[in-house]
């Protein structure tokens, strides 16, 4: 297996660009000190671009609805988009694009279940079972550098909120849209 290069080095993160004539010292945030929202946003944006900057060069850059589809495949063998969906909390039309996407790039086949012939079962290729250990080794290291200013039990507390926001997402059938 050949391993990118971006997913050797680790990439220094680019600062956010401050705007050079501004004093950005007495900004008002507004309401946005106190929601959560404007945090959350903000961090995703930022570490979506950190994972895509890291991902570049692999079939699955540029959208973590790929890399968590390409991984919750390799986990669970056999598994039907919809459940995909449901945990990745995307709607029918973006997963269509998805698995489209992992299927041009030599990633995953889709079979007809022999049990119930409208349903359809997901599985990897030997190139996306190639790729799945590169994925889960830069997406790993991703996620220590880019939190690497809270200390382990920061993390551990902060995944631990996520993950129960998580959970009542999909318990109540995902995000509402």
């Amino acid at each position: 297996m050949t391993t990118h290069p971006a997913a050797i080095a680790r990439p220094k993160r680019r600062p956010p660009q401050v705007p050079r004539t501004a004093d950005l010292s007495d900004v008002d945030l507004d309401i946005f000190r106190d929601l959560l929202s404007f945090y959350i946003r903000v961090v995703n944006q930022a570490l979506g671009r950190d994972l895509d900057h890291r991902m570049r060069g692999t079939p699955v850059a540029r959208g973590t609805g790929k890399i968590s589809t390409l991984l919750l495949i390799a986990a669970n063998p056999g598994i039907r988009p919809s459940v995909i969906a449901h945990f990745n909390g995307k709607d029918r039309s973006a997963m269509v694009r998805i698995l489209d996407q992992l299927r041009r790039a030599g990633l995953l086949r889709q079979n007809v279940s022999a049990t119930e012939r409208r349903a359809h079962e997901l599985h990897l290729t030997a190139k996306g079972h190639a790729l799945v250990h590169q994925v889960r080794d830069i997406a790993l290291r991703q996620s220590d550098g880019f939190f690497s200013m809270l200390s382990a039990e920061e993390r551990r507390t902060l995944r631990n909120i996520l993950d129960k926001v998580y959970q009542s997402l999909i318990a109540d059938g995902g995000p509402a849209r």
